[in-house]
């Protein structure tokens, strides 16, 4: 047969069958080299975990909502004020008074939002934009976007939609019993005595839409702030370990070190066993620290 071929193609110059069969052989094989070369990296950034514990919220066509805390002044009686006024505080120095600060007048600016929950929120577009989400993302308005239940959901601190998330939301991996949290079903609780303040990283499911939830809130400002921080420092390791499944993460932090003294305490469930076999250096990193011991 290769007699034949290298006959029929002599008039190229070339008679030596043996380069007629590499050609021949190459071009079928490239093709399909390419093709599979292809699928596997189609595959792998499907499995990736910095994608996977994202998994429904980086669909290109996907909504992205994140809720936090809106707020309006209010007397002493908790009566919404008809003129609210705020003052914006800025260095301005003068010749008597080197730390002297100016102000600027704001007017009827309400709903507002605290910084630690604007610090949060900034972690998690940041987060977005690693995983290559960057488009369909919204800041959901507690009023108006209240009935938003079947689109991925970020909420921020223990605002109204949070408390409605915690219960239409399963599983629910921790308890808040008004300044203390709770590891559910065992003796483990934090707390935010000064200096210390306690947050709490929950990814869960709603039950009806079966959409992936993440609340991202702490005891006090700080650990609101810290959240969106130390999702944003380990999610590829919580993707490793828990990939699509859910997951809750206990931290403490110092509100007088700041950012840098976030803390990992606990992480709820354990993983599932394949997952240890695929990660079990990081596993047992994270077993060496106590992450999943629960005996208090």
């Amino acid at each position: 047969m290769w007699d034949k071929i290298t006959t029929l193609l002599s008039f190229t110059g070339v008679d030596d069958k043996s380069v007629w069969q590499d050609v021949i052989f190459s071009s079928f094989l490239i093709p399909i080299m390419i093709f599979l070369g292809i699928k596997l990296l189609k595959w792998w950034d499907k499995i990736r975990p910095s994608r996977l514990v994202f998994k429904d919220y980086i669909d290109k066509d996907s909504r992205v909502f994140i809720f936090h805390s809106q707020m309006s002044s209010a007397d002493d009686n908790w009566n919404l004020k008809s003129n609210p006024k705020y003052v914006t505080r800025f260095p301005q120095p003068t010749p008597n008074n080197h730390t002297n600060l100016g102000i600027q007048k704001k007017l009827n600016i309400d709903p507002v939002s605290s910084c630690a929950d604007s610090e949060c929120v900034a972690d998690v577009f940041n987060i977005l934009g690693l995983v290559n989400k960057t488009k369909n993302i919204f800041i959901g308005d507690l009023i108006n976007d209240w009935n938003i239940w079947s689109d991925p959901i970020f909420s921020v601190g223990f605002n109204p939609k949070t408390h409605k998330l915690i219960e239409r939301c399963s599983p629910i991996l921790f308890e808040l019993d008004n300044t203390i949290l709770k590891v559910k079903n065992t003796n483990i609780s934090f707390d935010a005595y000064l200096p210390n303040d306690a947050g709490v990283i929950q990814k869960t499911f709603d039950r009806e839409s079966k959409k992936p939830v993440f609340i991202l809130a702490g005891l006090g400002t700080m650990g609101t702030s810290e959240a969106g921080y130390v999702l944003k420092n380990n999610f590829i390791k919580f993707g490793k370990l828990f990939g699509n499944n859910s997951f809750c993460v206990f931290f403490k932090v110092k509100i007088d070190e700041g950012k840098n003294s976030a803390l990992i305490q606990k992480i709820t469930p354990k993983p599932k066993w394949f997952r240890i076999i695929f990660y079990p250096v990081l596993y047992f990193s994270f077993r060496k620290k106590d992450y999943f011991n629960y005996e208090n």
